[in-house]
């Protein structure tokens, strides 16, 4: 999703709760109910606008959470870090009470590197205690720490009491977290949730400090690891030269997104992985490992394009077309390469030959990326080309509502005929998606058959799931499966996390803390059928789907799992990090925001 869409979407949410910003909770292992369908549902947010008086609540909830943060929350993050157990009691009232855990509610594990110490309270507390004894065990937090980098102190969930601010009590869900080194300078973090019981009257007496009648630890996780687990070797390897911009260091007119794809694959079956690169605006490259100890270009020994920038200039909407895939498109058994909107054939590690036009693939307008497999078994590697607007659509025009299935472009499903030889057999095989903006897909086997499935994961508008009946078409099982609830969605990944021998679907969406606070004060009912359901998709955060029953249901289980609160997630993989058997996530997340004209985010 680019900077301007997604501001134009989030503008659209806001209308709708006539907030900033919005999010939802969710509950931690449902199966969603299958959606009402856009056309139930109206694509206009001026028609369900929330009524003024609950505006109103909202913006004052919000105001309130904000000076928590702002004022009690970095005064208790600076007096953690100075130690001062004073300050601390200050923020109590007379009558203070505490639930604190016991230690016998502290369990450890070894994970992998890290070491963590994991506090659950789910049932009683450790009897009552009083401001000093608060002051104590917040403290010990972090007692392991020589170096403290960093305090978060967020508000996650706030009720006035009885649903009134006039009576001063609130109800206050609050993050703490901490990161740093220990005097071994080993990594050091803890993450925690609290619920407090306050009373303040108007932000004064948030200033003043001393607003806590009650205060209860719900959870702690402490992790302790004294090497990372991974060490950037960029320079080191050679790749500094593969000139991606860094956006960090540019105007706001100058900022590149979305334009550079890379591919990984032996193309010269040495034994080391190699990278291709693709770029919309940049130099394209063919980098070759040089056994596993730096990258060396080869672009123009081995006969690809380079299509350098070297001197400014409008490109063609060929040359904007950045995708980057490999294929085995012979079965010769080296890779062959998918490199913009062209198909090169590998020459025995060599050298590529163009053969787009013997290939037969034609690819449209801006094509988003590709996936490969062999979909109807018959021992030939297949392409799956997703996209997202038509050539015709104005970029700058407002997008349609939440729930937009019908203003994309359908994917398009390439069948390999033998010889390096395709078809497109998208209508045939029922395989477009629907004209959703696509923005990633994943082959992967959703039942119990050999043939692959595939999940596709929509930028706007609810993701699919193409069920592979083996005779060469897919059925939308989309919304009976239970994995299309969410409309936000910027990559997906599946493999066999629990080792149960069924692949999960791991899928990037937006999360906001925020969000999750506001969407709390509203309800179905203060929307027209179907809004609801759709606006709690916005930024609920990743969604991590497990088989049920081995024929393509799923249900959702990323809260409980730990695996939804990433950010504002994009491209997830899923890879044994540690080599203990176990497939890990690696949930990529970050989105440009602008202030003052400078890049951030």
């Amino acid at each position: 999703m680019r900077f301007c869409d997604r501001f134009r979407v989030w503008a659209l949410v806001c209308a709708v709760l006539g907030v900033l910003l919005v999010s939802c909770r969710s509950e931690k292992s449902s199966r969603p109910a299958p959606l009402t369908t856009p056309s139930q549902v109206s694509n206009s947010p001026e028609s369900v606008i929330l009524a003024i008086d609950k505006q109103e609540h909202i913006w004052e909830i919000e105001h309130v959470a904000f000076e928590l943060e702002q004022k009690f929350g970095k005064n208790l993050g600076l007096a953690l870090r100075q130690r001062e157990t004073e300050v601390i009691r200050g923020f109590c009232r007379e009558g203070f009470e505490a639930s604190l855990p016991s230690s016998a509610q502290t369990a450890r594990y070894d994970v992998g590197l890290v070491q963590e110490e994991r506090t659950d309270v789910r049932g009683a507390l450790d009897g009552f205690h009083d401001a000093t004894e608060l002051a104590n065990y917040l403290q010990s937090l972090f007692v392991d720490f020589d170096n403290i980098e960093n305090i978060s102190c967020r508000v996650l969930d706030l009720h006035a009491d009885k649903n009134d601010p006039a009576t001063g009590y609130w109800d206050v869900t609050l993050y703490l977290a901490g990161v740093g080194k220990d005097r071994q300078h080993a990594f050091v973090e803890f993450t925690s949730e609290h619920q407090l019981r306050c009373y303040f009257t108007d932000d004064e007496g948030i200033e003043g400090g001393r607003i806590l009648d009650r205060w209860a630890v719900r959870s702690a996780v402490h992790r302790h690891s004294a090497s990372p687990l991974f060490e950037e070797v960029t320079r080191q390897v050679g790749l500094d030269q593969v000139d991606i911009q860094d956006n960090w260091n540019v105007t706001k007119d100058k900022v590149r997104q979305y334009d550079t794809q890379m591919a990984v694959a032996d193309f010269d079956r040495d034994g080391f992985h190699d990278l291709a690169v693709a770029s919309a605006n940049g130099r394209w490259r063919l980098l070759r490992s040089m056994a596993g100890e730096r990258f060396a270009e080869v672009t123009d020994e081995c006969g690809l394009p380079a299509w350098a920038d070297e001197e400014p200039r409008s490109r063609s909407i060929r040359d904007q077309a950045y995708l980057v895939t490999w294929i085995d498109i012979d079965n010769d058994g080296y890779p062959d390469l998918i490199l913009g909107d062209r198909v090169y054939q590998n020459q025995q590690g060599r050298r590529f030959e163009d053969v787009t036009e013997k290939s037969g693939i034609v690819f449209g307008y801006n094509p988003r990326g590709c996936v490969v497999a062999d979909y109807d078994c018959d021992g030939r590697l297949d392409l799956y080309v997703l996209y997202q607007l038509p050539r015709t659509a104005n970029r700058e025009e407002t997008p349609a509502w939440v729930g937009d299935d019908d203003t994309g472009l359908e994917n398009h499903l390439w069948r390999n005929v033998g010889d390096g030889c395709f078809e497109n057999t998208t209508e045939f095989a029922n395989a477009g998606g629907g004209k959703r903006q696509s923005f990633a897909a994943s082959w992967f086997h959703a039942n119990d058959d050999h043939f692959p499935d595939l999940y596709i994961a929509n930028d706007f508008g609810t993701n699919v799931l193409l069920l592979n009946q083996g005779d060469g078409k897919f059925r939308d099982e989309s919304a009976v499966a239970g994995v299309s609830d969410f409309a936000t969605s910027m990559g997906v990944a599946t493999g066999d996390l629990t080792g149960d021998g069924r692949p999960e679907i791991y899928v990037a969406n937006m999360f906001s803390k925020m969000g999750r606070r506001i969407i709390a004060h509203v309800a179905a009912e203060d929307y027209p059928e179907g809004i609801f359901q759709q606006i709690q998709g916005s930024c609920a955060g990743n969604r991590l789907y497990v088989a049920s029953d081995g024929e393509g249901s799923y249900r959702e289980i990323s809260e409980g799992a730990g695996v939804n609160t990433v950010g504002w997630a994009y491209a997830p993989a899923l890879a044994d990090f540690d080599a203990d058997g176990q497939l890990d996530i690696y949930a990529t997340t970050g989105f440009l925001s602008y202030q003052r004209g400078k890049p951030d985010g």
